[in-house]
């Protein structure tokens, strides 16, 4: 896919010139940040050249000398036959006026485009996938928006292609329309595949917007069957802008070789290096305007090598005796420069881009000419010395005012609004994508404000030690436990995973970005993508069991009392947790963003029956919107442990969830059921639901071990892919990268959190770096010891009291709502202070 970056306060347009009943295949995913997308077609405007103003009388090469000054615009110019050709002028001031990007994109409504599709947000990291189908052909344009950003710089990756409809097409016949799907189509172009010889290429000086900062040289690519000119900083692909140039007015001044390209919504000012560059640049532009073949002939095979770097030269069958000459000539100016002999250099290259009637266009290069037909990119470092400010000669051998043409080194101007404004860095590397510069909510701030976030990067260590040993056979296990909670009986510690169920529980935060995603964008709830979305984040946590050799394995068992924090400043969430109940056992869970908020108190159990377990959990899972008080719940689903006793041992999700909303909205997530020999089943369905049950367009499709993708009737975008396994995850539990760093200990905890958080077992440290004998040793005391703690609580007819929660309501610990203490003796409160005193000595 194509890179295509969009300036801050800005928008990029990209053209494609599509023919008649053809399809356009497109994807497109924003990067880290989201963009603003929407899909147009350029009207049809034939040029009437009987109406062509003084302005645009004849073609730069038909015009030996400059004409005669003209102090203004004339006031009767034709838009539409000003289009037909290159126009000349003499006052670049008095031709046009630069355009101030709002108002430019203000005007597009307004413009000769027709909005097809606005897809509004496109969400940071997500692949959208869409289909066009076009009866009546024409130029399309693609327009990325990212005016809405103040500072930050987005980059897109992009792709198009062009397919021919089938002859009996069952789509929908209608040009302003997407398609869902397109078989038995013939591709006829990638939008990024470039044969050799269809290109014009070089370097050119483009004008800043702001006012006296000059030029800056820029990459530029003509593409003559498409009829497009892109633009690109030197030694990077990615593209900056694009200009459609039949539909658009181009005027040429000789005297300063100076080029302006109008669209109706852009103005690029340019400037050619030298004059033969000028030139060649004056006749590619005719010749796509006037639709004249343009790209060469000549094979490699045919073409001369050249030891001064010029390219060939596609001219008839005496094409090795003017390469001949033009090398004599190139020689000539080079050793015994004079204006003579660029003089008569030039005539000549002018006079061979007029021959053979037009058929093709000359770009002969030296050390001093850029312009090529080819399909590679040139280093800039070939034609340039990248010393400053640079000084380029004008055509009558004079210098240029050090005020119109300056070359900036490498990094630019900081407060540079268009071509040279960089990204400011973005910390995350997990997919955290909320648009710092969007306007946020406006939320009451608890009074620890989120502490410790913001917080500086932290480098985590994701990477664990080698198990070396395998989980005991549980045939004999099985039989004397039949139908009985796993969870109230001891095992032995090699079944165990080194994490505990409290950090378990905490992996349903490893994708937070899917509901800042979902809550931060404005999806209109008769589609049901937000509730969608919602329902993506509630299934991304069934990955966790992805691999295989997780499911032979079960966490630590936490103590009464025992808590775990964690703190992610690079995705935008601070987590705490505490296990305030052990018969049944309850974890609870409060998680906070600047957006929203997430409480869950977990019971879960599990029970062996024959040759599979079934793990049930017991408790709502609550997210609450900030911004707008909308509340979503949702019961995490019953998951089948198949073959523990023989055979390869996996854990299969089984029956159906129901995400709920508060305004009446539902999603209802059905997953796949596998035969008896199918192996484990992996398909999620997701449907949506308004408050009077009607299904909505919008669903939800994928397995909850790879990705899941919103569908429409036209488009597709992946909302959710699983993230990464550790390397030799086989032999280190089946963790994820994010389970990896769950018993890590960064700057962030160290010294701050609880002395009762699982980072501190001795026996589950004892156990991540394989000394079994010695934690089960410990963890037989650390059991112990909790049992004569109850006993001595039940003998004074005392009842445990958690430090960090509290029950909403009266009634069973398993059965009702717990929340968070807040104010003075909050957990980030007391954290604040290192206020611990009174918490229960565990270890």
């Amino acid at each position: 896919m194509e890179t295509l970056e969009i300036h801050s306060k800005d928008f990029l347009i990209k053209w494609i010139n599509v023919p008649d009943n053809s399809v356009i295949d497109w994807e497109a995913k924003p990067l880290k940040k989201s963009i603003n997308f929407a899909f147009y077609k350029k009207n049809d405007d034939s040029p009437n050249q009987s109406q062509l103003s003084l302005d645009s009388t004849s073609t730069i090469s038909e015009l030996p000398t400059p004409p005669p000054p003209i102090t203004a615009p004339p006031p009767q110019r034709s838009r539409s036959a000003s289009t037909a050709s290159v126009n000349q002028f003499t006052k670049s001031n008095n031709v046009y006026k630069a355009k101030s990007r709002a108002s430019t994109l203000s005007l597009i409504g307004e413009s000769d485009l027709t909005l097809i599709k606005n897809y509004n947000k496109l969400v940071a990291n997500e692949l959208i996938h869409g289909k066009f189908e076009i009866d009546k052909g024409g130029m399309f344009a693609f327009v990325f928006d990212n005016s809405f950003s103040k500072t930050i710089s987005k980059s897109v990756e992009f792709s198009a292609k062009i397919v021919k409809k089938p002859e009996e097409s069952s789509l929908v016949p209608h040009a302003t329309e997407e398609v869902a799907q397109v078989t038995d189509q013939s591709v006829f172009e990638e939008e990024n595949e470039v044969a050799p010889g269809e290109v014009l290429q070089s370097v050119m000086l483009k004008k800043r917007k702001k006012k006296l900062q000059g030029f800056t040289k820029r990459y530029f690519v003509l593409n003559f069957s498409r009829g497009t000119l892109s633009y690109f900083k030197v030694n990077d692909t990615k593209l900056r802008g694009q200009m459609p140039i039949k539909e658009s007015i181009v005027s040429a001044n000789p005297s300063n070789r100076e080029l302006i390209v109008d669209s109706g919504m852009e103005v690029w000012h340019l400037k050619a290096v030298n004059k033969a560059d000028f030139n060649a640049w004056v006749n590619a532009f005719n010749s796509v305007k006037k639709e004249e073949p343009t790209s060469p002939t000549q094979t490699q095979d045919e073409a001369t090598p050249s030891n001064n770097n010029y390219s060939s030269v596609p001219l008839s069958s005496s094409n090795s005796e003017v390469q001949v000459i033009v090398q004599k000539l190139n020689q000539l100016k080079t050793e015994h420069p004079s204006p003579l002999a660029n003089e008569i250099y030039q005539d000549f290259m002018n006079l061979l881009a007029r021959t053979r009637n037009g058929e093709a266009l000359v770009s002969a290069g030296s050390t001093d000419i850029q312009s090529v037909f080819s399909s590679e990119f040139h280093d800039a470092n070939d034609h340039f010395e990248d010393n400053g400010v640079y000084i380029f000669d004008d055509e009558e051998g004079g210098k240029l005012p050090q005020e119109e043409v300056v070359v900036v080194e490498g990094e630019t101007s900081s407060d540079e609004e268009e071509d040279d404004e960089e990204d400011i860095p973005v910390v995350a590397d997990h997919g955290y994508v909320q648009d710092r510069d969007l306007p946020q909510p406006t939320v009451a701030v608890e009074e620890d404000n989120l502490y410790p976030l913001p917080h500086d990067p932290i480098k985590r260590d994701f990477d664990i030690p080698v198990c070396n040993h395998s989980p005991p056979s549980l045939l004999s296990f099985v039989r004397k436990n039949v139908g009985k909670d796993l969870s109230t009986i001891a095992m032995p510690v090699t079944y165990n995973e080194p994490t505990t169920v409290l950090q378990k529980f905490a992996e349903m935060l490893e994708y937070p970005e899917v509901v800042t995603n979902a809550l931060g964008s404005d999806f209109q709830d008769e589609s049901g993508e937000k509730v969608l979305r919602v329902a993506a984040f509630a299934l991304s946590y069934l990955s966790t069991q992805r691999a295989k050799e997780r499911n032979k394995r079960k966490p630590f068992t936490p103590l009464l009392g025992e808590t775990y924090e964690l703190v992610r400043e690079d995705l935008g969430f601070r987590l705490v947790s505490e296990k305030v109940s052990h018969r049944p056992p309850v974890f609870a869970f409060h998680v906070d963003t600047e957006s929203w908020t997430l409480d869950y108190a977990l019971s879960p159990s599990q029970k062996f029956w024959g040759k599979q377990s079934e793990v049930t959990t017991k408790g709502s899972v609550i997210l609450t919107d900030k911004s707008t008080g909308e509340v979503f719940t949702w019961t995490q689903p019953t998951t089948l442990i198949k073959n523990i006793i023989a055979g390869e041992t996996y854990a299969e999700p089984n029956g159906t969830i129901t995400i709920k909303s508060s305004s009446g909205y539902k999603a209802v997530a059905e997953f796949a059921k596998g035969g008896m020999w199918s192996g484990r089943s992996e398909g999620v369905t997701v449907k949506a639901f308004d408050g009077k049950k009607k299904e909505l367009k919008y669903s939800v499709e994928g397995t909850w071990t790879e990705s899941f993708t919103l569908k429409t009737n036209t488009t597709e975008k992946t909302i959710w892919e699983a993230g990464e396994l550790l390397p030799n995850f086989q032999k280190k539990f089946g963790f994820t990268k994010f389970a990896g760093t769950l018993n890590k200990i960064t700057p962030l905890e160290k010294g701050k959190m609880a002395p009762t958080d699982s980072r501190h077992r001795p026996d589950l440290q004892l156990y991540e770096q394989g000394d079994t004998e010695e934690s089960e040793t410990l963890k037989n005391k650390l059991e112990q010891d909790q049992r004569v703690r109850r006993k001595q609580m039940e003998d004074a007819g005392e009842v445990h009291v958690p430090k960090f929660f509290k029950p909403k309501t009266d009634g069973p610990a398993d059965e009702v709502e717990w929340e968070l203490i807040q104010g003075e003796n909050s957990y980030w409160n007391r954290r604040k202070r290192g206020d611990w005193d009174d918490l229960l000595k565990l270890w």
